[in-house]
């Protein structure tokens, strides 16, 4: 009998805390990282969309960051309670409905009217950059109260690429004639304010990366990088979102290259 209830209450422990057990800190902040990206890079999209005449690319682009935010999203979303996040996963995933309807929403009055609401094309904006400052926020949390951050290479990496993806948004959204106005006043710094922290970041990067990999990998920005900055830093003379969205995603690749590199 005392056998038959030990392994009954073992079982019963197995079922409450295996949770518990199966989160993994590391894991859920690599998804949040990608949740980042894909909300800023959906955002991106939408402006090449209404910049390029509803370019059937950029609208095949905006689906996939969809994907990709919502398959994250939701591996998040199932450890939100082993990890103390039940609130703030819950507002993500909120937040994220509104961001995805209002986009949604741009997206079908321009293949309906021609042109996007610009009052609910700066309600996607603010909302997208809302939804990435919790994520970003929650994303600290887990590292701190989970003693768990990621190594310092991984963590510069992380803080580059989002804003890569950043400044590549802003452009884009200055590219368009009716919306750049609308997305200035959603970003707190400008786009060479942007490029220059990127340059002491990419600089910060190379001290910490000595091995041969990584720096093949860091050569590999840096060239990208050099091309790239030219148009961010001149963007009044010359406007080629096309060629900042492809180095963005170029950039953006190599830097999660540097990520597994060290992560895994």
């Amino acid at each position: 009998m005392n056998k038959l209830v030990t392994s009954v209450f073992f079982t019963l422990a197995i079922l409450i805390f295996s949770p518990l057990l199966r989160a993994d800190p590391q894991t859920i902040l690599a998804e949040m990282q990608t949740m980042r990206l894909a909300a800023t890079n959906a955002v991106t999209s939408f402006y090449m969309f209404s910049g390029l005449d509803a370019d059937s690319k950029y609208a095949q682009r905006i689906d996939t960051n969809f994907e990709r935010f919502e398959t994250s999203l939701e591996q998040v979303s199932l450890q939100a309670q082993a990890i103390g996040l039940v609130e703030e996963v819950s507002t993500i995933e909120h937040d994220w409905a509104e961001f995805k309807q209002l986009t949604n929403n741009n997206r079908a009055d321009m293949l309906n009217i021609g042109y996007p609401n610009v009052r609910l094309v700066d309600d996607m904006g603010r909302k997208a950059l809302a939804l990435v400052n919790l994520i970003s926020s929650s994303y600290a949390k887990l590292a701190s109260t989970s003693g768990m951050a990621p190594p310092a290479i991984v963590q510069q990496a992380r803080n580059m690429a989002l804003l890569m993806e950043e400044i590549t948004s802003q452009y884009a959204a200055r590219g368009t004639s009716v919306l750049g106005q609308v997305f200035l006043g959603v970003q707190k710094q400008t786009l060479t304010e942007m490029a220059d922290k990127f340059q002491l970041d990419y600089l910060a990067l190379k001290e910490m990366a000595k091995d041969k990999r990584s720096q093949v990998i860091l050569d590999s920005i840096g060239s990208k990088w050099g091309f790239m900055e030219r148009s961010i830093r001149n963007y009044n003379e010359n406007s080629v979102p096309f060629l900042v969205v492809s180095y963005n995603d170029r950039i953006v690749g190599h830097l999660q290259e540097l990520d597994d590199l060290y992560h895994n």
